[in-house]
């Protein structure tokens, strides 16, 4: 008899046939002629030593040797899926996709990755950014992180930060500001995806009746910070984004007012997903993140 080696390429062409109930159904499945098929099947049976298939008609069907090497050979072939998928499944669990905005990815998320592969190198994390954070959906994606009140009763939940808003720029530019009137004079940097965050900041100053307010509007946060640090004008900041930034130096508050709104910023993620690894170690690692 052949060595099983060389007869796997005929028995998984055998097994195609048993399955297909035929030659030329096989063929069809394999991509191959039915010619090629037949050779198959007769090198399988001059390795055996055993015919396992008889003419019935214009039909083929099994020996009762076929049918008994049929039966085994079926199974194998099942159990070597089931392993080859097992393979697939335990790399897939080391994926952790999350869907984050723009800003929120490069200011506050990304910088800290490093402390997360430190623990956990094996974990393959994708990021995906969209527009805005007040409605992301879980769709393609093992978690999110989502701005709001925390008021969502679909999702698993973990408080990450507040809305904290406080004007920053270059160090230079805040010399000559004292006070929140000062900066209606100034030029401000606006973010397009929060275009509301100077009229809050000023209405919590108690400016009410501010005139509008001139300045460059800019796609998103991160582009507004870059331009604050290279003295363009006085940018409104969620405060965990510029911590880092104060921290250096880089950006210096303009006037010591903050202003906090009733929302912030959650992790969320499936329920039947949240007690399970990758989902559960990136939970208790953003846990700790502040």
């Amino acid at each position: 008899m052949h060595s099983l080696r060389a007869l796997l390429g005929p028995l998984r062409v055998f097994d195609a046939v048993c399955r297909a109930k035929g030659i030329t159904r096989a063929a069809q499945v394999l991509h191959v002629t039915p010619g090629a098929v037949s050779q198959q099947v007769k090198q399988l049976e001059v390795g055996l030593g055993a015919q396992l298939f008889q003419k019935s008609g214009r039909e083929i069907e099994l020996t009762a040797v076929g049918k008994r090497l049929a039966h085994r050979v079926s199974d194998a072939f099942d159990r070597l899926n089931d392993a080859l998928k097992d393979v697939v499944d335990i790399q897939l669990d080391k994926r952790l996709r999350l869907k984050v905005t723009p800003s929120l990815a490069i200011r506050w998320l990304v910088p800290r990755l490093r402390g997360f592969y430190a623990q956990h190198p094996d974990i393959d994390l994708e990021i995906s950014t969209i527009a805005m954070a007040d409605d992301i959906r879980l769709e393609g994606a093992d978690c999110a992180i989502r701005h709001g009140m925390g008021e969502w009763a679909d999702v698993e939940l973990d408080h990450l930060f507040d809305d904290e808003f406080l004007p920053v720029c270059a160090p230079h530019l805040a010399r000559h500001l004292k006070t929140p009137q000062d900066l209606l004079q100034a030029n401000l940097l606006h973010s397009m995806m929060r275009p509301e965050a100077w009229s809050l900041w000023f209405s919590s100053a108690e400016l009410v009746d501010s005139p509008r307010l001139h300045g460059i509007t800019l796609a998103n946060a991160a582009l507004c910070y870059q331009a604050a640090a290279d003295g363009l004008g006085i940018a409104i900041a969620q405060r965990a984004y510029v911590d880092d930034d104060l921290r250096s130096g880089r950006l210096v508050i303009a006037v010591d007012h903050v202003a906090r709104t009733e929302s912030g910023y959650y992790l969320v993620c499936d329920p039947l997903k949240a007690a399970e690894a990758p989902v559960k170690l990136f939970r208790d690692w953003i846990r700790s993140v502040r």
